[in-house]
Formats: C-alpha cells, structure tokens, sequence
C-alpha cells in the first residue's frame, strides 16, 4: 500500500511540473516587449490557428480523461464548470479568463461549438435545476419538469420557460446577464458513458506505433481531448 501512495505522489508532481511548464510557455510574461504587444491572443502561445476559439461564442465541454492523480489547481478549474467527473458536460461563453483555464484542462476534456438541437436536447433530457430550500444549507436537484420549476426560479431574470432557458445559453453574447444566471441555476449535467468496440475506442501511435485509448490522446493524434470543433457534436451526441 505504501508503495500506492509514493507512486500516486509521484505522478501529481510530474502532471504539477507539467502544469507550470505550459502554465509558462502560454504566458505573454515571457515575451519581449516587442512581441508580447502583438500577441493579442493566449491562444496564439499555445494551440495552432485552426484550434483558436472566437471570444464570446458557446462552448460545449466535456469530461472525458479521469486523472486522480491531477493537479489542485487543474482540479479547482475543473469543478468551477461542473466536470467533477467523467461525461459531465457544461456550456460556456468564451470570455478570456474561461479560455485561460480551458487551456490549462484541456488534457481531460474536448470542447468545441454545440448545435442548437444538441444543446436543446441535452437540456431537455438531462438538465436538472439547482433550488434552495428554505432554512436548509444543500441545494436540492429538480428536473425541469415543466416552465413552472424555470419560471420559480429564473422568472426575475426574464426566463420564464424551457425555450427561454435554452437560449439564455445560445444566445450567450448578445445578454450576458440572462446566460449567467441560467449558467448559475442548472445543475451539472452528466451523460451516458460511451459504448464502442474496441477498434473505435483506440488509436495507433504515430511514433511507436502501439494501440493508445482515444480518451487518453490528444484531437491532433487521433483521440479526444482538446479542440473538436463541429466534431464535438456527433461524439457528444452518443452519449445523451
């Protein structure tokens, strides 16, 4: 058991090391001046052009690599969007600071632009609410049932039933307001966990040339974590 505990050790300072050598590379800090203020983009320091995200658009995040063995700080990131846990999926805005902590996560999820009709279907299916009970501490978890459990508790803020709800979220950029609120009342939604054959779930390595599991290798090799663009929608879709 003892030798448990120093190997698991082991590992989170290795993934820690790492953490702090991107953490580095991604900074503008590191510039020089001259170059520093013509990047005006993080994402320029660490993800090719065709991965680049557009500021303010609906991203849809996915839980797909289990580590126990993360960093502190990669786990604080992780369940500040409800991805405590693997197929967990949340819905963000693309604002500068979720993109810093996207790029700092990405190793354990796959985001990339959702349709309207999967974002629609994973709410409708899957979307539970938070409500707070009166005198008690916990927040409770209610499915949205009907427009009367949105309407309790988004009514104030101009959500009055599940379409509304629905495009609080899709139209993220145009009213901030009503997209964090309905980002703030929906429970963490978690999905079904992926079924296929073991062909489909691995890859080779370009390198050695062994079998390597997609959930555990990068989009740009052939697996699942990282940037998935419109691809994140039919691997999303199995799954609700």
């Amino acid at each position: 058991m003892p030798d448990v505990f120093v190997s698991n050790y082991m590992k989170q300072q290795r993934n820690f090391v790492h953490y702090k050598r991107f953490k580095k590379s991604s900074s503008v800090d590191r510039l020089t001046p001259e170059i520093a203020s013509k990047v005006t983009d993080k994402q320029d320091l660490a993800l090719p052009k065709s991965q680049h995200v557009k500021l303010n658009t609906l991203l849809m995040i996915i839980r797909v690599k289990e580590s126990r063995n993360t960093t502190p700080q990669a786990q604080k990131i992780l369940k500040e969007l409800g991805l405590k846990e693997i197929n967990n999926v949340s819905f963000v805005r693309a604002d500068s600071a979720t993109l810093d902590k996207l790029l700092l996560i990405r190793n354990y999820v796959a985001y990339g632009q959702p349709t309207k009709a999967l974002l629609d279907e994973i709410i409708r299916k899957r979307g539970y609410m938070r409500k707070q009970e009166e005198g008690k501490a916990e927040q409770t978890r209610v499915p949205i049932s009907d427009n009367v459990v949105v309407e309790d508790l988004l009514g104030s803020k101009g959500i009055i039933c599940i379409e509304d709800l629905i495009e609080a979220f899709w139209k993220c950029k145009t009213n901030p307001e009503q997209y964090e609120a309905a980002r703030t009342a929906l429970w963490p939604i978690q999905l079904a966990p992926l079924k296929e054959d073991t062909e489909k779930a691995n890859t080779t390595h370009d390198a050695t040339g062994r079998t390597i599991s997609k959930k555990t290798t990068l989009v740009s090799k052939g697996g699942y974590l990282g940037m998935m663009g419109d691809k994140i929608n039919e691997f999303v879709s199995q799954l609700v």
